[in-house]
């Protein structure tokens, strides 16, 4: 997947034999790359370009890396932020990526590979009219925010010797969300078969970042309103999301062994833009059971016809700016794209969409599924879309 569009990337460094490296590797590229040897520096440079990434080192002199993460975040909220250190600093990059605090993280060197994902990453960036879904946001409920106890969260991850204790006991100021969060894991789609019936053992199941994306999902339910009357429309969602979670996670085995965790919460975060577009709807189109039969169907197109963006498009912008890992970004930008142009997780998160999609609807939908090599399982990902879609899945957003 190659961008078109012109890009501009930041790369904040001290370090003058990094800045040699990344011209050699970045050099051709046709975007504007721009070089940053302090922060001083880097907000001069703000106030007449935009970056549409920001890459910085983990150590930089007299400054906590969460604290000019922060800034960039606030500054500029379209960006994605990538983060690098020396491979001494590694346990600390995966720490500030699990907490939200940049989108992606390297070891140097650099190497040919990194270009790739960048020139990757800039290309799922392009697709996303930022702007638009920020101002559809803004003229209705607004940029779903997090609640305090995320915050406080985020607050206690950022700590190097945080405690697993310190986690639940801040998810359990919230009793509603704990509740929602433990209903979520003894679901049929996220139980391993026994009862897991407090937060300790729930938290310690999930991992911490599993558990923060989870946290984040429920926020959003939690934060559009749906009258009851609508509910069953939202339920469909949310049912089809944990299905798409679970199937991703098991197609991940066979396409992305190592990544299943990492699938499972793509796919259940892959549709979130549809239940912001639910709330949106007009009393007549909300009444109309034709329009949500072909909703169901030919989302992406009626979408474009009523909001003038999609639920791809909301989506992925929306969990940009919730500071979700680039990959869970790409799954809701892309699992609509044809199969044979995606790989790694948003594959998976694709298949297991299509699948579903075929396992509720049968021959009124047609898939792409055949695109995919003669070797791959793909009956026996049916069959398990078609055994999901019978199982009752509890009702976490009512």
């Amino acid at each position: 997947m190659v961008c078109i569009k012109k890009c501009s990337v930041f790369i904040v460094d001290p370090n003058l034999s990094h800045k040699a490296a990344f011209q050699e590797l970045l050099g051709r590229w046709p975007h504007l790359v721009c070089y940053c040897a302090t922060i001083e520096e880097f907000k001069q440079l703000l106030s007449g370009i935009v970056p549409d990434i920001v890459m910085c080192n983990l150590n930089l002199p007299g400054l906590r890396e969460q604290d000019f993460l922060r800034y960039v975040t606030t500054a500029c909220p379209h960006a994605i932020r990538v983060i690098f250190s020396e491979k001494t600093g590694a346990d600390a990059l995966v720490r500030v990526v699990a907490t939200g605090a940049a989108h992606r993280g390297f070891c140097l060197p650099v190497s040919k590979d990194l270009g790739q994902s960048l020139e990757h990453d800039l290309s799922v960036h392009s697709r996303i009219r930022m702007r638009k879904c920020w101002d559809f946001l803004d003229n209705g409920q607004g940029l779903p925010a997090l609640p305090p106890v995320v915050h406080e969260l985020e607050a206690v991850l950022q700590k190097p010797d945080y405690a697993l204790s310190q986690v639940v006991e801040v998810l359990g100021k919230d009793p509603v969300l704990a509740a929602r969060l433990l209903q979520m894991v003894n679901s049929v789609h996220f139980s391993r078969g026994m009862k897991i019936d407090d937060l300790h053992r729930a938290v310690s199941c999930l991992g911490i970042s599993r558990t923060r994306k989870m946290v984040l999902f429920l926020c959003a339910l939690n934060h559009f309103q749906y009258p009851k009357k609508y509910h069953p429309h939202a339920l469909k969602i949310i049912d089809h999301s944990i299905q798409c979670g679970k199937l991703a996670g098991l197609i991940a085995k066979t396409l992305a062994p190592g990544q299943e965790r990492t699938a499972v919460t793509a796919g259940l975060l892959h549709d979130i833009g549809k239940l912001v577009f639910l709330v949106s709807l007009d009393e007549v189109l909300h009444h109309s059971p034709t329009f949500l039969r072909r909703y169901g169907l030919f989302a992406t197109e009626m979408e474009e016809q009523l909001f003038g963006i999609s639920h791809l498009e909301l989506g992925s912008a929306l969990l940009l700016w919730w500071n979700l890992p680039l990959v869970m970004v790409d799954a809701a930008a892309n699992h609509s794209q044809p199969l044979n142009s995606l790989q790694g997780v948003p594959l998976c998160v694709a298949i297991a969409d299509r699948c579903l999609l075929k396992a509720a609807n049968g021959e009124a939908i047609t898939t792409d599924l055949n695109l995919l090599p003669q070797d791959l399982p793909v009956e026996q990902w049916l069959q398990c879309a078609r055994s999901m879609t019978m199982e009752k899945i509890m009702p976490i957003a009512a």
